[in-house]
């Protein structure tokens, strides 16, 4: 893949995703609830801390984010990795726009749930 504008924001997409993804692995893994059990309130994986966070408008914007960070580097990583196998160069342009209409659908997708659960739990 050649440098530019695109290649420069997937670089930066993982240097965001290192730190959201270190982040994340704290929280859900290594926080002192991990080890309790579902039922208990302090692990990050029951339902009353799910709830907490889906309430929580600093969360949802984290968790857009990541989303957003994450497929695009996956995605444009993707499209990479495709474009340059030499059977698939001449459809460059439709695995763009293929992978491109995916990944804002997935956005959209994640977007929604995350703004749909924050808007409708906070109340």
């Amino acid at each position: 893949m050649k440098g530019g504008k695109l290649w420069a924001l997937h670089f930066f997409a993982g240097f965001v995703l290192f730190f959201l993804l270190f982040a994340h692995i704290s929280l859900m893994h290594f926080s002192a609830g991990a080890v309790a059990p579902l039922s208990d309130p302090s692990n990050p994986l029951s339902w009353q801390s799910v709830l907490a966070r889906s309430k929580d408008l600093m969360m949802t914007v984290i968790y857009t984010l990541f989303a957003g960070f994450g497929l695009y580097h996956g995605f444009y990583g993707l499209f990479g990795i495709l474009t340059e196998v030499n059977a698939l160069k001449p459809y460059r342009k439709a695995i763009g726009v293929l992978l491109t209409l995916l990944g804002v659908l997935l956005f959209a997708y994640g977007a929604f749930a995350a703004w749909y659960g924050y808007f409708t739990l906070r109340g």
